[in-house]
């Protein structure tokens, strides 16, 4: 069944994003916005939502709302982009932690309503039977100009929604995850249906973890974060498969959780979020936050560090130069990074023939599994004591403990108001807070492993910078002074939407100052 009452392109099923539950906002605008699309649905429907039974649920006034906000939002980003929509009953858990405002299956006939009043285009979903489910796919919405007409009466800017403060921050998964925190189902588990998140009673510690992400969360959503250099609020990633996906890059995209694996508080638990996560290091140069330039410092391989402090042994030196040109078709820094992608997928395998498929599915360079042995044994040659370590299903205990030591880490930062964002085992910071997060860092592998680890970084600190400057003139730096001084470009996109931003702030948060003398420069 389709429905099409726009003046747009038909819809795209491949051009699309989840519906998001958990966006919310109590501008009286919004209010406004849904007050006046309720009022358009027939008294005879409006009653048929609203129920009979004195157990009642969730008020559609409140599904309605939370459906056009984000409507709303992903309008203002792309007016031709669709939302999947889940119809099947068991997808809605209106009693679950992870639903935070209690959404029931009820959106469905709302959803029907708006489509049949002319709000909403529709699209069915499909259902993929012959392929194990590989093209299967839900049900697709977009607002009709009938529905834009109404969105373009309401002033409420992108900086007045936000996840709601119920959103669950603390997340229980059966599976694992991979790097961005999204489910993978591997061996005999691949065959079963994609499982709930696990329900959890809440104690101590989970109630501990909470506060302290809620106090980040408050934290991100009062700080700007923003790649200088786009001229568009996005960047387009390339997937392994080819394909791509288009990666926000806004003040709405910076919301953090914690995600736990295999029903264990004692696997995974790293903090995932934030589009700084899902962007490459090149973009990651040009962050600026609070429109201050950024340094990215992070431990010398964690994971294989953590395995040879455990035996007794501290890495020196570059532990994935092999000393020896192996490959002979691939460069000496394509092998090294060769080297490296595959310790770590080592570590993280319950086999060779694993690790291998896994290195060949990530890496830009594909390599035969003979030429992966050869560089995997290599390594444990010089590396002996890690033997009994590779292949070892070691991953998500050693993410347990790196998501430990950033707890430290981030826990300092919440003390001191500083913004800092994670890279699950690198963190950016302001330049002028570099000593600072050395500091931590060494703490926090102290604290959680009992020794301090080592760290690089990717430029000069601003103290570096001032020791260089006041240092005798004889003194000659590293290199030229002025190629260590970061100075991302800073597009008018850029400028403008920071400018709303602080004018937004202005009204919400005026404790908060930002000197903006030099933006017209």
């Amino acid at each position: 069944m389709i429905h099409n009452h726009n003046s747009l392109p038909p819809i795209d099923p491949e051009h699309s994003v989840k519906l998001d539950v958990h966006t919310w906002s109590e501008h009286k605008e919004v209010n406004a916005l849904r007050d006046a699309v309720w009022s358009e649905i027939p008294t005879q429907l409006q009653d048929a939502l609203l129920g009979k039974s004195n157990n009642k649920g969730t008020p559609p006034q409140r599904i309605l709302k939370v459906l056009l906000i984000h409507l709303y939002v992903t309008w203002l980003d792309d007016p031709t982009l669709c939302t999947g929509v889940a119809r099947s009953d068991g997808a809605w858990a209106p009693n679950s932690r992870y639903n935070a405002i209690r959404i029931p299956k009820k959106i469905n006939a709302l959803i029907d309503q708006l489509v049949e009043l002319g709000f909403l285009d529709f699209t069915g979903g499909k259902n993929d039977r012959k392929w194990g489910g590989k093209y299967s796919r839900t049900s697709r919405i977009r607002p009709t100009p009938k529905l834009t007409a109404l969105f373009l009466n309401c002033t409420a800017t992108i900086f007045d929604f936000h996840k709601h403060k119920d959103t669950e921050t603390i997340i229980l998964n059966e599976f694992d995850t991979d790097r961005e925190g999204n489910v993978i189902k591997t061996g005999r588990k691949r065959k079963k249906k994609k499982t709930k998140q696990v329900p959890y009673r809440d104690d101590k510690s989970t109630k501990q973890m909470r506060e302290t992400v809620k106090a980040y969360n408050n934290l991100l959503l009062n700080t700007y974060v923003d790649v200088s250099s786009l001229e568009q609020p996005f960047i387009m990633r390339e997937r392994n498969d080819g394909t791509h996906i288009k990666v926000q890059i806004n003040q709405q995209a910076k919301f953090v959780r914690r995600v736990f694996s295999r029903g264990s508080w004692k696997c995974n638990g790293r903090w995932y979020g934030g589009f700084w996560q899902l962007i490459g290091e090149e973009y990651r140069y040009d962050i600026r936050i609070d429109d201050q330039p950024t340094i990215e410092v992070d431990y010398k391989g964690l994971h294989p560090s953590i395995l040879a402090a455990r035996k007794g042994y501290y890495f020196s030196g570059d532990r994935y130069n092999l000393g020896e040109h192996l490959i002979p078709h691939i460069t000496p820094k394509q092998q090294r990074d060769a080297v490296k992608l595959l310790v770590l997928t080592a570590i993280n395998a319950t086999t060779r023939t694993q690790a291998y498929q896994a290195h060949v599915d990530a890496a830009e360079i594909k390599l035969k599994h003979t030429e992966l042995e050869l560089l995997l044994n290599s390594f444990l040659a010089n590396n002996p004591y890690l033997r009994e370590d590779v292949c070892a299903d070691q991953g998500v205990d050693l993410m347990y403990l790196d998501s430990q030591i950033t707890e430290q880490i981030i826990t300092s930062f919440l003390q001191e108001e500083k913004p800092i964002l994670c890279i699950h085992d690198s963190y950016v910071v302001q330049i002028h807070d570099t000593e600072f997060l050395h500091q931590q860092m060494q703490h926090a592998t102290e604290k959680v492993l009992g020794s301090k680890l080592p760290f690089d970084q990717d430029m000069y600190s601003y103290n570096q910078l001032r020791t260089f400057l006041d240092d005798d003139l004889n003194t000659t730096p590293p290199q030229d002074l002025f190629e260590l001084i970061p100075t991302p470009k800073r597009t008018d996109r850029y400028l403008k939407t920071l400018k709303k931003f602080v004018a937004w702030q202005s009204k919400n948060n005026p404790n908060k100052t930002y000197n903006l003398s030099h933006l017209n420069d």
